[in-house]
């Protein structure tokens, strides 16, 4: 809530406006039939938890794979060199299973402004892992950074409470693509650069898994 001084005027927050609204990623994007389970499960979780100042749509449920990197202005090169590292992965579609919830530590209390952490489906084990891994190696190879830390995960909403890692009946989505992205910070829009189908004649699933 804004604050001034003792007084409200009934001023509206004003909208986050970042240093560098242009962010580059790579994620894999539920199907519009997986959309109905997952947008249950997220009432379910967020009633439960009582989670939920920010609810995200679940046209924007994604996990992330790799951050290209935060910009005042994306540039053309980027965007290239991003295609050209997502043309050289190639792997078959697979299952992503999240079977755990809880909270990041996200954005802390800052100048009168509550904490802003993001509360999460968080993935098991799996191929995402691989994906993750190739993605990085052609980045590199392009020129862009990657990160070899990774925690696979899928955010349901933003809220002040921090609500600890526990288990929950898992919910699965097939990958059959990924995406290059170009996120309007500030926005909550997404634009998509670019498209990988991963092939769909054999699917990956997690090591351990009966055939």
């Amino acid at each position: 809530m804004y604050r001034q001084g003792e007084f409200d005027f009934g001023i509206p927050e004003p909208p986050w406006q970042p240093k560098r609204p242009d962010r580059a990623f790579f994620g894999l994007f539920l199907q519009p039939k997986d959309y109905g389970s997952f947008a249950n499960l997220q009432t379910q979780l967020c009633h439960r938890h009582e989670v939920g100042e920010s609810l995200l749509s679940v046209e924007r449920f994604h996990p992330s794979l790799q951050h290209a990197g935060d910009y005042k202005r994306l540039r053309s090169r980027t965007v290239f060199a991003g295609s050209r590292s997502g043309q050289r992965v190639h792997m078959p579609a697979f299952e992503v299973t999240f079977g755990h919830v809880g909270s990041f530590p996200g954005r802390p209390a800052t100048r009168g402004r509550p904490p802003h952490r993001p509360f999460v489906l968080l993935a098991d084990d799996g191929p995402v892992f691989e994906l993750h891994k190739l993605l990085g190696v052609e980045m590199l190879r392009n020129g862009l950074k990657a990160s070899d830390h990774f925690v696979p995960h899928l955010t349901l909403a933003y809220d002040q409470k921090f609500i600890s890692r526990q288990p929950i009946e898992p919910i699965s989505f097939v990958a059959h693509d990924f995406i290059f992205v170009h996120s309007l910070r500030g926005l909550t829009k997404y634009l998509f650069l670019d498209r990988w189908p991963l092939p769909c004649g054999i699917i990956v699933r997690k090591l351990g898994d009966p055939s």
